[in-house]
């Protein structure tokens, strides 16, 4: 498999060179591994310059000038793999840490499906657990509701319609096809988007027996309200994805239409928002203006 890896980070210096090792050290290894550095604030930079990653010539590192968040950080990491004679381009975060025959088993499948441009591995929590929200399959195409694929799956290998941008891995063909990840979402849903273009084009397998560790600390949102300046960004990100390619234009506008309605009658009557419900109603109806007028990028009211 002849690929170049795309790595972005942020503030991680701590396990950021473990991440990299993990994909320098594969078997094949890659063309090249792309580090792209958010900016960070932490010390990385120096870290960086002063780690023998600077001696091997298969370490690309850039500093951005600004924080343009995870999904400028991958469209510019994109833009710069082009560059290089590779078949494929893998994108995954700076938490994430690869088995060693990771890409191996990736091009075990690839190879044994031909006709597939895109392709996913399995994503454990440091305590041994499949990580499930990482890889889902659509259920509803107008306004892209999803579920999990269920555990008992990843026995074998499976289709699915979302991976995130953890270890990844999709045709450097394809990509010239759909373009690079968009770069003004800033963080949330730029994965989820990027899947969906993918998905117009090509089906997605899970070679399950390609594993991550993911060292991110978990929350499941479905019964925990977090209340996350992040939330924004996930609500503009989706209806703009939603605007742009939910498949039966009818049920998208009806569904942009309801939306607001909706979800603050969610908001004021379940559990999970209590303590917290102007902030919620708050980011709702911010980031849902925000996609109908088109304002996009970093927004100064929603940063950590």
């Amino acid at each position: 498999m002849n690929y170049v890896s795309v790595i972005v980070t942020y503030n991680r210096k701590k396990l950021l060179l473990t991440a990299l090792d993990s994909v320098l050290k594969q078997n094949p290894q890659p063309a090249k591994v792309i580090l792209i550095d958010n900016h960070s604030t932490d010390g990385t930079e120096s870290m960086i310059k002063e780690s023998e990653l600077m001696n091997n010539n298969l370490f690309r590192y850039v500093r951005l000038p600004e924080n343009v968040g995870g999904s400028g950080g991958f469209s510019k990491g994109v833009e710069l793999a082009l560059e290089y004679d590779a078949d494929w381009i893998s994108l995954s975060d700076d938490d994430a840490v690869f088995e060693p025959d990771y890409f191996f088993n990736i091009g075990k499948v690839a190879q044994e499906n031909s006709q597939i441009k895109a392709f996913a591995g399995t994503i454990k929590l440091p305590d041994g657990r499949i990580q499930l929200d990482q890889r889902n399959r659509i259920t509803n195409w107008n306004y892209f509701s999803y579920q999990s694929v269920p555990q008992a799956e990843y026995r074998g290998n499976f289709e699915i319609d979302l991976f995130t941008f953890c270890g990844c891995v999709i045709s450097t063909e394809l990509i010239k096809q759909i373009g690079a990840p968009h770069d003004d979402f800033f963080i949330w849903y730029d994965d989820i988007e990027y899947a969906l273009r993918i998905r117009l084009y090509s089906k997605i397998i899970n070679a399950s027996q390609a594993i991550i560790t993911h060292h991110t600390h978990w929350v499941d949102v479905h019964s925990t309200y977090p209340a996350d300046w992040r939330e924004y960004y996930w609500i503009r990100n989706r209806t703009v994805t939603v605007k742009e390619l939910g498949r039966n234009r009818l049920m998208v506008n009806v569904w942009l239409l309801l939306f607001i309605p909706v979800m603050f009658t969610r908001i004021l009557r379940q559990s999970m928002y209590k303590h917290k419900r102007l902030h919620a109603m708050y980011v709702h109806l911010v980031g849902t203006r925000d996609a109908w007028i088109g304002k996009m990028g970093k927004n100064p009211k929603f940063l950590p």
